[in-house]
């Protein structure tokens, strides 16, 4: 078989071709080209230059403002070329699928984030080969005005552990981790950074975690409150009390010595319970990026690259 690169104004498609191409399909055979490329070269009568084979590709194609395609010629008459059209179509139509191969497939490509619109199978499709259930998102409440967790609290959530402690203390992550090995941890500490509160309620009181000498001298703002107030005016207050939404994040405006402390206690304790030659990606802010590989090397850890 002789494949060669032909300009597409050279090739036109069969007018009397049976198998007709509806939007639906040229948007499928669309997805499939513009995620792997023309993969099957177009079949075509060599003398005329129809289309035998492919003629919802080639429209695909010149749509999309191709010059050139792929191509295998074949040596047929008129009759022959007929014929050959309507056995490519056929053939294809009295295969089956495997539901069963077809669904472990097609879940195993999900898994792996293949798009599987791609390949030509739209939500219906999908919807009953893998049985997905219409997903009813649960409502999240707000936060209480007060803490209901309490530090020391263990929460067991099947085989998942949440700690309310403290990240740098070795009883508190002991009793987290209750011997378990430590593969990888991911880990957002906070990056003294002093992110304000923004909601109204905190910016129309003043709340702010900088000392109140400062933050008068700011009108009570500071930061990013200050912009949002530039931007979109005076707030009014929205509640009475300070919520959770509008409190300042702890530990995230401490000095220098103090922030060099609780980054070694953080990341020692992240060096004592990884597995050797295992990861840590910690996420954190580029004001203060530099304290950090001193800090990781002194836990031991490898300090590979900042994203």
């Amino acid at each position: 078989m002789n494949i060669r690169t032909v300009r597409i104004d050279e090739i036109h498609t069969d007018p009397t071709n049976a198998r007709r191409h509806g939007e639906k399909n040229l948007d499928a055979i669309g997805a499939s080209i513009r995620t792997f490329g023309q993969v099957e070269p177009l079949v075509i009568q060599k003398s005329s230059g129809r289309v035998i084979g492919g003629n919802g590709r080639l429209e695909v194609l010149r749509r999309g403002g191709a010059a050139e395609c792929d191509v295998v010629e074949v040596d047929l008459d008129d009759t022959q070329a007929r014929a050959l059209s309507l056995a490519l179509n056929r053939t294809s139509e009295l295969a089956e699928w495997d539901d069963d191969a077809l669904a472990s497939a097609l879940s195993y490509l999900k898994l792996e984030n293949v798009d599987l619109g791609s390949l030509g199978f739209d939500d219906v499709d999908l919807s009953e080969l893998l049985d997905m259930p219409e997903v009813i998102e649960d409502e999240i409440p707000e936060p209480p005005d007060e803490a209901v967790t309490r530090p020391g609290d263990l929460i067991v959530l099947g085989n998942h552990r949440l700690l309310c402690g403290d990240a740098g203390s070795t009883v508190d992550v002991d009793r987290l981790l209750a011997g378990n090995p430590i593969h990888l941890c991911n880990c957002d500490p906070p990056y003294n950074v002093r992110v304000e509160p923004r909601s109204n309620n905190a910016i129309a009181a003043g709340m702010s975690s900088f000392p109140a000498s400062e933050a008068r001298r700011h009108g009570g703002l500071k930061h990013h409150q200050a912009f949002d107030v530039a931007r979109q005016g005076a707030k009014k207050a929205t509640h009475a009390r300070l919520r959770a939404k509008d409190r300042p994040l702890a530990n995230d405006f401490v000095s220098d010595d103090e922030f060099a402390r609780l980054l070694r206690a953080w990341f020692g304790q992240i060096g004592r319970v990884l597995l050797p030659g295992r990861a840590a990606y910690i996420w954190g802010g580029y004001a203060n990026c530099a304290n950090y590989p001193a800090a990781l090397k002194e836990a031991g850890l490898y300090f590979s690259q900042a994203i």
